[in-house]
């Protein structure tokens, strides 16, 4: 089983959160919908319909919320790759008729399924609906094709003015923090401009959690060590000091040693992107187009287009 991924474990123990979750849904999604939904009664739910597949893409967390009079469910779903995916409505679609499927076998009656997905990379989104996967299908072809939609909750073009829009202080530090991730110094800005905040969740365990699972996050994405890290928190106040030396004592206690098990996770991706892009560079050679390759390797088309683009810019 693959190391979970540290972009993914802040994702899962932030927006676990119920007051994360709901700030953001009410920041971002429609207004209409957001008027529906009865926030009181949001609750998260264990069960995972990604697949193996599908895991490869994305994380997911699924909650359950009163709608009206209906009970739907609402599916939160983190975008973990370097870039977009060039047919998420199919990769969406999968996990619906996943959740459905697992319905219709229990004999449940089905339920709607709002699909949030939330990205982070550096590339650019395109969203657009799905007829426009299929440029050739006429008018009457159009009844043919499949026919939904999913939010896209952006944050690479999350703009400050945006993220006032968020009303807790976990959520705007969550937005931040994943908004920039892959960059250290921006990232350690953000712990200075919000070195106030910071002060403020260390005053009761609730936001000690949070500075714990920040410290892991950034530690996990950062080359920066844990005294490092500790010198930063201290800077901050006393209180978030010594939350961030609770967690580093815990890193140790636990054996969780960023040059052992992240120098490892490393290595073994490392050596599996070498392996497969050797593939199919000596597939592109003998003249196979990128769906051969896939079908051939037994790989993701996106991941091939990703190493062709990458070594013929």
């Amino acid at each position: 089983m693959a190391l979970e991924q540290p972009h993914d474990k802040f994702f899962k123990e932030t927006f676990s959160r119920p007051e994360i979750l709901t700030d953001f849904v009410q920041a971002f999604l429609p207004e209409r919908l957001v008027e529906r939904l009865d926030f009181q009664t949001l609750q998260r739910e264990n069960e995972t319909y990604l697949g193996e597949d599908l895991s490869e893409y994305y994380v997911d967390l699924l909650f359950s919320v009163q709608y009206g009079s209906e009970k739907i469910r609402l599916v939160l779903l983190f975008e973990h790759k370097s870039y977009p995916e060039e047919y998420p409505h199919f990769q969406l679609n999968q996990y619906l008729l996943n959740y459905w499927n697992r319905q219709i076998k229990a004999r449940e009656p089905l339920t709607p399924i709002v699909p949030i997905v939330v990205y982070h990379g550096d590339r650019v989104w395109k969203k657009q609906p799905v007829a426009q996967y299929f440029p050739t299908a006429d008018a009457l072809l159009a009844p043919y094709l499949p026919s939904f939609e999913y939010e896209l909750i952006n944050l690479k073009t999350t703009t400050e003015a945006s993220l006032l829009r968020l009303r807790t202080d976990y959520a705007r530090l969550t937005a931040l923090l994943l908004q920039n991730s892959r960059n250290q110094q921006r990232l350690l800005r953000v712990f200075e401009d919000f070195a106030q905040l910071f002060e403020r969740l260390a005053q009761d365990n609730t936001g000690r959690g949070f500075i714990e699972t920040s410290f892991l996050y950034v530690y996990w994405t950062t080359d920066l060590t844990k005294q490092q890290l500790i010198a930063i928190f201290h800077k901050i106040s006393r209180q978030t000091g010594e939350a961030a030396m609770t967690t580093a004592e815990r890193l140790i206690n636990e054996g969780i040693e960023k040059g052992i098990e992240k120098g490892m996770e490393r290595g073994i991706q490392k050596g599996i992107a070498q392996a497969n892009e050797r593939h199919v560079l000596g597939l592109l050679k003998l003249g196979m187009d990128a769906n051969t390759i896939s079908v051939a390797l037994d790989l993701p088309l996106p991941t091939v287009q990703e190493i062709i683009r990458r070594v013929n810019p």
